[in-house]
């Protein structure tokens, strides 16, 4: 390696960092998960961070109140970390008459000194005006003391909102919408709705407004004390005496002191869409409009007939119309067994591709002669699981504001192969929870997300809902990318049209992933791939660089999805490399 080479590497990974990739280059290691301890000793701030930010002059001064409902016995380790906050221009509820923002407080917890601090810094950057409530990122402080547990939460998620309290247990909330408000005194799930009345009352259809409205710092900022439970009013008082003058910096901490896998039986998959917020019954229930089908197909009869028996035996969604879309079948059973498929079933019909295999092309082609009101993009080598399947699918795809409803796809073994792709992982886009087993936990993290509905930035075209009015709208598939990316462009387009995509695990479906396709070893293959990756990467090189707002940016883009970042050997995102593989042409 030349030496501009290494000046350049150090100067994007910094010397550690450096020295980490090279060891693991040279010694040809695999890339360890990292565990949420060690996660926590690299990223957590030292005395001296709070002291800069202590020296730092911030732009505004907003006054908080601070309200909170706890057990007594946990309120003195709260109000200490209050009393520890590098920001200071605070006061307890009953002494602020017309605070700015008010921190709302619902259960025992400790808050890290820069909290407040991180508020205030927020409320000073351009464009947080129309700031109404932010939440923050957590984790829990376990029996033997430890920290772990840790909530790595999405950018604002309504969706996910209507279905379970995502947000956690502090909040800091524009003070005109906190006067009046019996936050802790009507039930236990007073704050629950709370957070949905402030964030979901008047939302509009844009979700990137709605993003500058209510705010996410993706930071650990506060520690929930034991495990999760509701608080009512048997809790006691809202708690508003504290001193709001407290410790002075040298108090502060530093680093060290701070404070069944079935999946056809799992209850947190198929019954996702019923719990409250989330699909009713009535919503459910109707007429039925009719959904158009479309699956492509070459050869592989056996997975063929498989899939569209799973379509009428399984499924509970009669009104369909099943289209084939016959490509470049040579075997003589396959063309035996489409007579026999439309001779049984008056739904189905095959319609034929002549050109060679381009799946954005050969779904264009059938969404043009398809008569629904919906259009379900289905691979061959699919079979619904979960009865309700597109009946779930259909009830989130009526929305106005929905672009693009996805499945949860399995593996035969029952471990996960789609839970909605998260832009950037792998290099381009991966999809979440591939490889491990469906999340049961569902009042945790990463689980809270996996089980219920919540938006995402891409779903996989193997298994993709739209109306067909929206379908238009865009254009349908880019032909250009033939057989790769072709279904996150959609859904990235869709997304920059103000449409929301949707992953819908209620849905559930078993995927045999490429079975029919093949690998990617060829020439040609390789070539057509790196062709696609050029077409993506610079169409949404800007998407790429933000981050996918629907997971953490705490969390790998290498790894396990879903587990802690490497700092040390991802601090360079992983489609860089692939970006500059090519000259920023579209090719």
């Amino acid at each position: 390696m030349k030496l501009k080479q290494i000046a350049s590497y150090i100067r994007e990974h910094g010397f550690r960092g450096s020295a980490v990739l090279t060891a693991d280059r040279l010694l040809g290691r695999q890339v360890p998960e990292v565990s949420y301890e060690r996660w926590l000793g690299r990223n957590r701030p030292s005395s001296r961070d709070y002291l800069k930010m202590e020296k730092e002059a911030l732009p505004v001064s907003p006054l908080i109140g601070v309200t909170a409902s706890m057990p007594d016995h946990d309120r003195t380790a709260f109000v200490q970390s209050l009393e520890m906050q590098v920001y200071r221009n605070f006061r307890a509820m009953k002494n602020c008459v017309d605070p700015d923002y008010v921190l709302v407080v619902n259960g025992p917890c400790t808050l890290r000194p820069d909290l407040l601090w991180r508020v205030a810094y927020l409320l000073g950057q351009p464009g947080s005006d129309g700031i109404d409530l932010v939440y923050f990122d957590s984790d829990r402080i376990c029996e033997d003391g430890r920290k772990g547990h840790p909530a790595f939460r999405p950018a604002y998620d309504p969706e996910l909102l209507e279905c379970v309290n995502y947000m956690g247990n502090v909040v800091l909330v524009r003070g005109s919408l906190v006067k009046g408000t019996e936050i802790f005194h009507n039930g236990e799930d007073a704050f629950y709705g709370f957070l949905k009345q402030v964030c979901l009352e008047g939302g509009g259809n844009d979700l990137k407004q709605e993003r500058l409205r209510v705010r996410h710092i993706p930071q650990i900022l506060y520690h929930d004390a034991g495990e999760q439970v509701s608080w009512d009013e048997s809790a006691g008082e809202p708690m508003d005496a504290f001193s709001s003058n407290g410790g002075n910096a040298g108090d502060r901490p530093g680093s060290s002191q701070e404070a069944d896998s079935n999946p056809g039986n799992r209850q947190g998959t198929e019954d996702a869409g019923d719990r409250p917020g989330c699909l009713d019954e009535a919503s459910l229930a109707g007429q039925e409009p009719l959904i158009s089908v479309l699956i492509p197909n070459k050869d592989h009869g056996q997975d063929l007939k498989r899939c569209i028996k799973s379509l009428q035996v399984i499924n509970t969604w009669r009104n369909l119309e099943i289209l084939i879309l016959e490509n470049n079948s040579v075997q003589e059973e396959t063309f035996a067994l489409y007579r026999t498929l439309m001779e049984e079933d008056n739904r189905i019909r095959v319609l034929t591709w002549e050109g060679s295999f381009n799946y954005a092309a050969i779904n264009n082609y059938g969404a043009s002669s398809a008569k629904g009101d919906y259009l379900l993009l289905l691979n061959n080598d699919t079979r619904i699981l979960a009865p309700e399947s597109l009946r779930r699918m259909e009830a989130l795809c009526q929305r106005p504001q929905t672009g693009a409803v996805g499945a949860l796809l399995l593996y035969p073994d029952g471990h996960v192969q789609h839970g909605g792709i998260i832009l950037g992982h792998g290099g381009i886009a991966g999809h979440a929870w591939e490889g491990d087993l469906p999340q049961t936990d569902l009042d945790d993290y990463p689980a809270l997300v996996f089980s219920h509905t919540h938006n995402v930035s891409a779903v996989t075209g193997a298994c993709m809902m739209l109306r067909r009015a929206v379908w238009e709208q865009e254009g349908g598939m880019d032909e250009s990318l033939a057989v790769t990316f072709n279904d996150v462009d959609l859904c990235m387009r869709l997304g920059r049209d103000s449409f929301r995509v949707l992953m819908c695990p209620g849905a559930c479906l078993v995927h045999d992933e490429s079975a029919s396709r093949g690998s990617e070893d060829s020439r040609e293959k390789v070539a057509r791939f790196h062709k696609e990756i050029g077409i993506f990467v610079r169409r949404w090189e800007k998407e790429l660089e933000m981050g996918d707002p629907c997971y953490n940016p705490c969390l790998t883009l290498l790894g396990r999805s879903w587990t802690c970042k490497d700092a040390l050997r991802e601090s360079v995102k992983p489609y860089v490399k692939y970006a500059e593989m090519f000259d920023g042409r579209e090719m």
